[in-house]
């Protein structure tokens, strides 16, 4: 009986046909680590391009154009979130490009990957009013709450930093200094909270731990502003969350503090 010859990943074909060997290289890296990053993804080509989808949903595609190669989130929004990280490459707002003897950083494809997959939770909960337990190798149990707000982000970017109180809580106090802890103290109905400053951008974005009573490790909190047409939107994501219970437990917190934010 003739065996018969196993067809070809898409992938695999793509990666194949691309003649320059440092772009080869370069791209057949980065299909690993997204590999990594999203386990059982579907590997499949879209739009000419190599894609892993989730769900359904397109995560993160890449491509080789003759000079230079192309990372593409299949987002509008992912890029401008990420802008102090993308800080001295090429962009536009639907993907990155770079040579093919420069690759891009691996933390640098984390950050990508891990909004890609909070903006789609988010957009999920949006449009179908149900609970959307996102957890990925790479960070565990996350989740994403964002909403565009009337005004301007120098302003918000004033309530984050000086009144930490309304969204930290009762008796927060925070040094806006890479290395700096803050502690929120216990009170009736809250656990005391605890954590460190990891990354501060005036005006942009805000990164910290987060470990209230009874974590065994923290998780990590980001607040990111996004100037918009009509105001200015602010994202808080949160990942390496311990389960699903405290994700919805996030979730719930951080969609109150950004309600009342908005009646302000």
């Amino acid at each position: 009986m003739a065996t018969k010859t196993r067809e070809p990943e898409p992938i695999d074909a793509y990666l194949a046909s691309v003649a320059d060997p440092a772009a080869k290289k370069t791209l057949g890296a980065l299909r690993m680590q997204l590999r990594k990053l999203l386990p059982g993804a579907t590997e499949t080509i879209s739009y000419r391009m190599p894609t892993f989808k989730v769900d359904g949903n397109a995560v993160a595609g890449f491509a080789f154009f003759k000079t230079h190669c192309g990372y593409y989130p299949f987002s509008g929004g992912v890029v401008p979130v990420l802008k102090a990280e993308l800080d001295g490459y090429t962009t536009s707002k639907s993907g990155i490009t770079f040579l093919p003897d420069e690759p891009l950083p691996a933390k640098l494809v984390k950050k990508l990957v891990q909004v890609r997959l909070a903006e789609i939770a988010t957009r999920g909960q949006q449009a179908k009013g149900k609970r959307v337990v996102g957890k990925t190798a790479a960070t565990g149990f996350q989740v994403g709450v964002v909403r565009t707000l009337p005004m301007t982000a120098s302003a918000l970017w004033e309530w984050v930093t000086k009144q930490p109180e309304h969204w930290l809580g009762t008796g927060a106090a925070l040094k806006l200094k890479p290395g700096m802890p803050y502690e929120v103290p216990k009170r009736r109905g809250a656990p005391g909270v605890r954590g460190e400053i990891r990354v501060v951008k005036p005006g942009d974005r805000l990164r910290m731990t987060w470990q209230p009573d009874g974590w065994k490790k923290p998780a990590t909190l980001q607040l990111t502003l996004v100037p918009k047409a009509r105001g200015v939107s602010l994202g808080v994501h949160m990942e390496n969350l311990p389960d699903a219970k405290a994700r919805e437990a996030m979730r719930e917190r951080w969609s109150k503090v950004l309600t009342n934010l908005a009646k302000d």
